[in-house]
């Protein structure tokens, strides 16, 4: 089978950011509002929390049932805030691979609620659970190892530690390299397409495994001007004596409430960069993907009825 070309596939994630900045924006805001509205209404919580935990209420018998209720409802928001944000993810991804597999779709930003999201949720679940048993399982058995070895020496279970350490890091990242094409494969093949993304990958592994650095590098340079950019805003506006404040988190929700309009703007913003990452994350591999089947005729039968998140 014939390779693929990692320009090519970085290309095409650039070139669909160029084509559909208003689509990174709503794929962004899928997977960041959740967190977004999580913070919202958690943050007067964790104030509520910090108030009633202070010196001056704890002679109070009640602020115990107090906090542990107010703890238990914050709980909730966070379960239901990490929910939604999968929900999301999976919607997006989808809506990426989508995107790039099939140009010409023409539902709303790509969002569809049908069976290519389920199989991806699927897929994606799979492979996580079957990466997270195998690392361990090597974890245990590293442990074992080490342990049998630490009778001989310290110098030598040490050394054989890090070794296996930095292998199984290596081998982590290979997995999920060789893995990397079977969400997208669904995707194009309208399938639960394990066999056929690891038929795809076969070979490629170490070219998957160096695109992926190579993003990794990409996001990482991009958050690292991003997170400068918000530390020199918010320390302009940051008020000076917030640690000194009787309720600290009290002073910093004064402090939002009165720069809310940059924030909104500032989280908007952050929503279109993290659909351009999100972009730069998904669509690379599914290029890879369209790439390696180009000499393949997938078995592709006619959309099904499948409801459109939206109207155009």
């Amino acid at each position: 089978m014939k390779g693929f070309s990692i320009g090519r596939a970085l290309g095409d994630a650039f070139g669909l950011m160029a084509r559909r900045p208003l689509a990174a924006f709503v794929w962004g805001l899928l997977v960041l509002g959740p967190v977004l509205i999580g913070v919202t209404v958690m943050f007067p919580a964790m104030g509520s929390v910090f108030a009633e935990m202070s010196a001056e209420a704890a002679a109070d018998s009640g602020v115990d049932q107090l906090v542990f209720a107010e703890m238990v409802r914050f709980q909730a928001a966070s379960m239901l805030m990490n929910l939604g944000q999968l929900a999301g993810a999976v919607f997006a991804y989808t809506a990426i691979m989508r995107a790039v597999l099939r140009p010409h779709d023409h539902s709303f930003f790509s969002l569809r609620v049908g069976m290519d999201e389920l199989r991806v949720a699927v897929v994606g679940l799979a492979i996580g659970i079957g990466l997270y048993v195998a690392l361990i399982i090597a974890i245990l058995l590293g442990a074992a190892l080490v342990a049998t070895l630490w009778g001989l020496g310290k110098g030598l279970a040490i050394g054989v530690a890090v070794t296996l350490g930095l292998a199984t890091l290596v081998a982590a990242f290979w997995g999920m390299a060789r893995v990397s094409l079977m969400a997208p494969a669904s995707v194009l093949y309208r399938d639960f397409a394990f066999v056929q993304g690891w038929r795809l990958a076969a070979g490629k592994a170490w070219p998957l495994l160096g695109m992926m650095l190579v993003i990794l590098l990409i996001i990482l340079a991009v958050e690292m001007i991003v997170a400068l950019a918000a530390l020199g805003a918010g320390l302009a506006t940051w008020p000076a004596d917030w640690r000194e404040a009787a309720n600290p988190l009290a002073a910093l929700a004064n402090w939002a409430s009165s720069n809310w309009p940059w924030l909104i703007i500032a989280a908007l913003f952050g929503c279109l960069i993290y659909g351009f990452a999100l972009i730069l994350t998904i669509a690379p591999f599914a290029s890879a993907c369209r790439q390696l089947a180009e000499d393949v005729t997938p078995p592709l039968p006619a959309e099904p009825a499948g409801s459109p998140v939206s109207a155009p």
